[in-house]
């Protein structure tokens, strides 16, 4: 039997670490450039120019919504926040009974999904107001959570109509309190 041997290593070549990495890295960089603007701010000074509209909008609003309800779209997208899920009814009225004493301008609502009871709360239109809440929450509840769901348009009406309606009595009150 014949031995083999390994080939013999051949002797490494080393490259400093300058020549393997180009560091000028001006060309990458932007360039500032020197345009000097003048900014003129135009206000403007009527209801036309801020384009706050004249008129009721509810109007639009309703037949914006008539028109979505003809149509089947399966719902409107909303944001809710999940603070509870669990199988302990107790438990859940407690949740709910905190949030309506500690935080009573959100809706609340406990649902029960077998076997479990969910506990939610608002309802939003963007991500974004739903975090906000959601942030607020999480400080006492640390296993809520931002849920997407599907509201149906007609259900949606009613709810602007129901929120209008309040702000409207709030309004009234308040300008009794100024008298």
């Amino acid at each position: 039997m014949s031995a083999m041997a390994c080939k013999p290593s051949q002797p490494k070549q080393t490259v400093p670490a300058s020549d393997l990495v180009d560091t000028d890295f001006n060309a990458y960089l932007p360039k500032a450039e020197d345009k000097k603007e003048e900014v003129v701010e135009q206000v403007p000074q009527d209801q036309e120019e801020l384009g706050i509209p004249e008129g009721d909008v509810n109007v639009e609003v309703d037949t914006i919504l008539a028109h979505l309800s003809s149509r089947d779209l399966g719902g409107i997208q909303v944001y809710r926040i999940l603070v509870y899920s669990g199988r302990e009814r107790d438990k859940a009225e407690e949740v709910v009974s905190y949030l309506k004493n500690e935080f009573g301008n959100y809706e609340v609502e406990m649902t029960y999904e077998q076997p479990n009871y969910k506990v939610r709360v608002g309802y939003y239109f963007d991500r974004l107001t739903a975090h906000g809440v959601h942030t607020s929450l999480k400080k006492k509840f640390r296993s809520a959570f931002v849920v997407k769901e599907k509201m149906h348009v007609d259900k949606v009406a009613r709810r602007i109509k129901r929120a209008n309606a309040e702000k409207a009595a709030a309004m009234e009150i308040t300008e009794e309190d100024e008298y």
